[in-house]
């Protein structure tokens, strides 16, 4: 079992089912500050008793988010670190000085050394995107100056909006809303899985990534496995054999594919 996995409670009854494939570092979603996973309060949070906790903020934040936060970050009890994207989250933390690991995790943006090299002067690690191939992949982590976190296996985020997706779209057309969807592109045929909550909508892709072909990279804090809206069991026969695992569902994601592409001359 690969040791420096870090894996987001999609439940808390699956915890001890983690533990037992040997995993020890656990990533809680805070409820009211994140979009597109299941949440939980601090109170749940601070009642777990495994060794390695981080919270989860993935929101963005307006100035009456923020003033609530801070309150809130006050209360955290034996709290690991703070997984965040709205940089507001590492201003509070350095204001209230937490004794806290800040990891950044900023979907999209992650894809260069310049930039992964700035932000690790401030924060403890961040988590590299991955619309990046594995040789760009290997470029970043191995010019880092410090640990990185990659994706390793969960359905890629393909988009964020602070809009109420699914319940604009349901109200336009007179239908019935459901907070959880899929949606396919007209166009192309692709699947999107779409999550929306009062914060907003998240938007996944069709296929699991998984991208147990980056397992020999050095250099890495934390592989990250989100399970959202994967069957538990998927989830325990991948964790029981990473290294080999495949099923019909998934893919590689751009690890052998360019993201950047040349307009053919005329």
């Amino acid at each position: 079992m690969i040791s420096n996995i870090l894996i987001a409670v999609d439940d808390i009854k699956y915890v001890n089912d983690y533990r037992k494939v040997g995993i020890s570092t656990f990533l809680f979603p805070l409820d009211e500050y994140c979009v597109g996973y299941k949440t939980y309060t601090l109170e749940e949070i601070n009642k777990q008793e495994v060794s390695n906790k981080y919270i989860l903020i993935n929101r963005l934040l307006d100035c009456k988010s923020v003033d609530k936060l801070k309150e809130l970050l006050k209360k955290l009890n034996n709290i690991k670190g703070i997984v965040y994207e709205d940089i507001a989250v590492y201003m509070l933390a350095k204001e209230l000085k937490l004794d806290v690991e800040l990891i950044f995790f900023q979907n999209h943006f992650q894809t260069n050394t310049e930039s992964v090299n700035f932000w690790l002067e401030k924060v403890d690690s961040i988590v590299i995107s991955n619309e990046l191939t594995k040789e760009e992949i290997t470029n970043i982590v191995n010019n880092s100056q410090k640990e990185v976190c990659l994706h390793l296996y969960g359905y890629n985020q393909v988009m964020y909006s602070r809009r109420l997706l699914l319940t604009n779209w349901s109200e336009e057309f007179a239908l019935d809303k459901e907070n959880n969807n899929t949606i396919v592109d007209r166009a192309t045929k692709v699947k999107f899985h779409a999550i929306e909550n009062e914060y907003g909508t998240v938007m996944y892709s069709g296929n699991i990534f998984n991208g147990h072909s980056l397992l020999d990279e050095k250099n890495i804090k934390y592989f990250y496995i989100n399970p959202t809206l994967i069957d538990h069991q998927e989830v325990m026969s991948f964790l029981n054999d990473i290294e080999n695992y495949n099923n019909e569902n998934e893919d590689n994601g751009f690890l052998e594919k360019e993201t950047i592409y040349k307009l053919k001359e005329v």
